[in-house]
């Protein structure tokens, strides 16, 4: 009878044992975000993407290969930081866009063995002004864990920018040369006569 408590009890924490550790496994402290400096550029512009790994001890950061035009460079070494007594590691790329189009780049996967772990995808329009797109659904709720759904309705009842105008282009001078040259000389003879230093 004995025998069989102790068997009992050891049974009891051991299994007590492997929930905790599961536990433990399942909340890894491990975080990793990713921005990019801007989310529109034209084609040729350099941009960087800026990857933060958290409580990680040696991380290694695999970078998408796709959409294929975009490149990826690693500016500098990995980054190692300690803020507020936890580890920080900072992971500096540019981004070279070489066509228009609008991409989103797949999630960044950040290993830290045994966890393996990934960043939000990211957005990009890439046009001839380089200005950025107002930002999207999709975007917004990627950004604050968000269903589509509430962040349509959410878009939707915000307030919206007012269109800036195009400038209408200047029409051209049809003047004659002789009408263009009186023109010029009387502007110049008027601020001359009204030059204040006189």
């Amino acid at each position: 009878m004995k025998r069989l408590k102790i068997v009992h009890s050891l049974s009891f924490a051991l299994i007590l044992t492997l929930l905790a550790q599961a536990v433990f496994a399942a909340e890894s402290p491990l975080s990793v975000m990713a921005t990019l400096s801007r989310r529109g550029a034209k084609p040729g512009d350099r941009l960087e993407l800026l990857v933060t790994v958290r409580a990680a001890s040696h991380p290694q950061v695999v970078v998408p290969s796709n959409p294929p035009c975009l490149h990826f460079r690693m500016l500098r070494k990995p980054q190692h930081l300690i803020v507020d007594q936890e580890s920080v590691w900072l992971f500096r790329y540019r981004v070279t866009p070489s066509q228009i189009g609008t991409y989103e780049i797949p999630p960044i996967q950040v290993i830290d063995a045994p966890d393996t772990i990934k960043t939000k995808p990211l957005f990009l329009t890439v046009s001839k002004t380089g200005e950025a797109p107002a930002l999207s659904a999709r975007e917004l709720a990627l950004g604050v864990d968000i269903p589509d759904s509430l962040s349509e309705e959410a878009l939707k009842a915000a307030p919206q920018p007012t269109p800036r105008p195009t400038p209408s282009p200047t029409p051209p001078d049809t003047r004659g040369f002789a009408q263009k040259s009186t023109t010029s000389l009387g502007r110049f003879f008027q601020t001359w006569w009204n030059f204040p230093g006189k």
